[in-house]
């Protein structure tokens, strides 16, 4: 099964009423990210099933242009309870729906798999369910990030709610046992007849000269990059450019009209981890910070890619109403007004991603006692039901990081961390592993204060009354 092959069969199946221009994007996307061969020299290499099934990850999303960054993630997704609880007992989820690819009986076996792309705050989740059958009964299987660490633990597929949607809007492609069949079928005579690749070559017009321009930059053979967003107004270079910081080389590419500030590193050549090249790009942001007294920060992104590429724009989801319906009116009470106050100000520090700031605004709406203690008490006493809707791979980053530590304990450690320089309580805002840290106790805040809110003042989150309706 060749690329081309595979972009005509995919097309049919799952591009909708849609040119076949488009279908071609996702595939130069997929070529890109290093999820099919890059290369004219590589267009008559036949496929793996691997290769395949992160093809077909590159229909998840609906703009063609994100194929190959979102096949990179959700290939890479793990499964929950780790390798011994999922299908086939393979490690990820594109090995997984290759496996279904291999045998007939393993196709048929499936009974459907939903692919899911979740709108968080400020990101996106991904995640996947697999449903088969087994032994005359059916299972199921769900993939989650590879950073939800609790979640790769053994047994903990007992616990995990595989219906409970990510977010309150969530996109799903559902493929079920026939289209893999089909799939298969094809692939198989493919195979069979083993003829030779037929194309115009038109898809591999400019990928040379891209290449090329990638090799300038620092990619080679085995290369593995980090590729992280910027918000900035530090000066930035025009041009895609490779710089030398701290014995390390890593590329700033430019904002443009689809892409965001950006910085990308060789994790493979330039012998880092993710977690070191993360501290070692904040303390660059850093110095560029204090150089030009602008602000300056290090977004998400993701890695795995063969070559340095620029982070797409972020789009921040706003809503419109067409009818401008809002029957609020100004509260009156002055505790009230300042737990809002602080609200939007953990909101506005957790998108401009200064977790400590978030943490501690969130912290101090439900701190009004100024009794640490009662805080304390009050935390214990509500924490699982304010957390109610905290997304399952939060909630496990939280309590692993809090290790043996009591809940409300561990919350007030990460309040005092953030507000202040305490030698008890350590906290280097460049250091990647706290501002991960931080981050994930940011949200359990976030969930606390909206709660105190809700049930202290009865205050409604509808546009439409003051109060709650009980």
């Amino acid at each position: 099964m060749y690329a081309k092959n595979l972009s005509l069969l995919l097309h049919r199946q799952l591009s909708e009423p849609r040119s076949y221009d488009e279908t071609l994007k996702r595939f130069e996307s997929l070529r890109g990210y290093g999820q099919l061969p890059r290369g004219r020299e590589r267009a008559a290499q036949r496929l793996s099933n691997s290769e395949i099934a992160r093809a077909v990850l590159g229909f998840v999303p609906t703009l063609s242009g994100w194929a190959g960054h979102v096949a990179l993630i959700m290939g890479d997704l793990r499964p929950v309870g780790g390798v011994a609880a999922s299908f086939k007992g393979v490690a990820s989820l594109a090995e997984a729906m290759a496996a279904l690819l291999t045998k007939d009986e393993d196709c048929n076996a499936l009974v459907s798999l939903t692919l899911s792309i979740a709108r968080i705050p400020g990101n996106d989740e991904y995640q996947a369910k697999l449903i088969f059958e087994e032994d005359g009964q059916r299972k199921t299987n769900s993939y989650v990030s590879e950073y939800a660490l609790t979640l790769a633990a053994a047994g903990a597929e007992k616990d995990f709610d595989h219906d409970r949607p990510l977010s309150t809007n969530t996109r799903q492609l559902v493929l079920n046992r026939e289209f893999f069949r089909e799939l298969k079928r094809d692939i198989d005579l493919s195979r069979h007849w083993n003829r030779p690749l037929e194309t115009d070559w038109r898809e591999y017009e400019t990928e040379d000269e891209r290449n090329a321009f990638d090799e300038r930059l620092g990619a080679r053979r085995g290369s593995r990059f980090l590729s992280l967003g910027v918000d900035t107004a530090v000066t930035w270079p025009k041009e895609p450019t490779r710089v030398e910081f701290g014995g390390h080389d890593f590329v700033l590419f430019p904002k443009t009209k689809e892409h965001s500030h950006s910085i990308s590193i060789d994790l493979h050549h330039e012998r880092i981890s993710v977690e070191a090249a993360e501290t070692l790009l904040n303390r660059f942001l850093s110095l560029l910070a204090w150089c030009d007294d602008q602000h300056a920060i290090l977004r998400e992104g993701w890695t795995g890619n063969p070559v340095p590429v620029p982070v797409p724009r972020r789009e921040i989801a706003s809503y419109v109403m067409p009818d401008w319906m809002f029957f609020r009116s100004l509260p009156e009470d002055k505790e009230l007004l300042n737990c809002l106050s602080y609200y939007r100000e953990g909101l506005n520090a957790a998108e401009a991603e200064i977790a400590s700031q978030a943490v501690l605004s969130f912290f101090k709406v439900f701190e009004m006692w100024r009794d640490a203690r009662k805080a304390k008490r009050w935390i214990k006493r509500v924490f699982t039901d304010a957390c109610t809707n905290v997304p399952e791979h939060a909630l496990a980053q939280f309590h692993s990081d809090r290790q043996e530590t009591e809940i409300e304990d561990y919350c007030y450690k990460c309040r005092v961390a953030a507000a202040h320089a305490s030698k008890s309580y350590k906290s280097d805002a460049d250091i990647s592993s706290e501002t991960r840290r931080l981050s994930a106790a940011a949200d359990i805040m976030r969930a606390l204060a909206r709660h105190y809110i809700r049930t202290k003042f009865g205050f409604s989150d509808s546009y439409m009354s003051d109060k709650i309706n009980r």
